[in-house]
């Protein structure tokens, strides 16, 4: 793809919307982006705003509102060869995000992604319609944000991923450890909520939904094909002050034959045992390196703004 004539089309201006279009702008010329350009954003609230001034965020800070589009209507007329996808989570029927990116993959535009809903639930036919098309379907930002998870491996050629590991829920972590200091379930997650680590329906966090969703990514990338919904998995909703006192962590784990989500008792020694507060760690199992571990940020504006960056940047490599 030549630089050169790289527009992107964002769908979603939210917090991860507004993060990348913030990150994107502050670091394209260090990156050697200045040939490509946001030509168009698509927001239920804001509207569809066209060759968006840098400065768009105060406009809209300051009421400013654009004509409405569906956002299917703007993939097909926009002339973007890029889109990055940003709207809302839905691990039911991963919509409106999977019509977004059906849509943008079959007319030959490549997609970023930030949503979980269509990469672990519609991940092998949106995968199978980007190689189709000769474009590609990349969702770093699915799976702890902007630090390095799976896209580790590309710097391995010839790896054998055995298994992988980790906590890959920053909610959960959050909680458990609050619940080791001594609060009680309830007291822990009120205050995950209180600091905006927990949404005010925290079910996919807590109940083990959200972790699924990213051990499913990251077995569909290693060919393991292990299916959202049947993995086995349990959240925390039963776990006392006891057992997060003995390090319990809530464990994503996969490997060929299995997968599953639950909270499990750690050794002190274990590396994942001490990952703390919002913090997320992944575990890769491989035949020549042994054991290689990632950690830092699962989540957050610029950290998640930061995976769709990486994503833009692996496009012109």
């Amino acid at each position: 793809m030549q630089k050169k004539k790289s527009k992107i089309l964002v769908l979603g201006f939210g917090t991860v919307g507004q993060g990348f279009y913030e990150l994107f702008h502050s670091k394209q010329e260090a990156l050697g982006l200045k040939g490509v350009s946001i030509s168009e954003i698509v927001d239920m609230k804001y509207g569809h705003i066209i060759d968006p001034e840098e400065n768009i965020l105060d406009e809209l800070k300051g009421g400013k509102t654009y004509p409405k589009i569906e956002p299917v209507q703007a993939i097909k007329n926009s002339d973007a060869n890029i889109v990055c996808e940003f709207t809302w989570l839905d691990l039911k029927s991963a919509e409106p995000a999977f019509t977004h990116i059906h849509t943008a993959l079959g007319l030959g535009k490549n997609v970023i992604t930030t949503n979980k809903g269509p990469s672990a639930l519609k991940f092998r036919e949106l995968n199978d319609l980007a190689k189709e098309r000769g474009v590609k379907f990349l969702m770093k930002g699915t799976v702890m944000a902007g630090t390095p998870s799976f896209n580790l491996l590309e710097l391995l050629p010839g790896i054998e991923v055995k298994s992988v590991r980790g906590i890959m829920n920053g909610t959960t972590n959050f909680i458990l450890g609050s619940m080791e200091e001594g609060n009680t379930f309830d007291i822990a997650l009120q205050k995950a909520q209180q600091l905006g680590y927990a949404e005010a329906d925290p079910s996919n966090d807590v109940d083990g939904f959200d972790a699924a969703a990213k051990i499913t990514i990251i077995s569909n990338l290693l060919g393991w094909n292990h299916e959202f919904n049947k993995i086995e998995v349990e959240g925390i909703r039963e776990i006392n002050q006891e057992q997060a006192k003995q390090k319990t962590k809530l464990i994503a784990y996969a490997d060929r034959n299995t997968a599953y989500v639950k909270p499990m008792k750690l050794s002190n020694d274990d590396i994942l045992a001490n990952v703390k507060g919002v913090m997320n760690a992944i575990e890769f199992e491989t035949d020549t390196l042994g054991i290689i571990y990632s950690m830092g940020p699962g989540a957050g504006r610029i950290q998640t703004a930061q995976a769709a960056m990486t994503d833009l940047v692996s496009l012109f490599r």
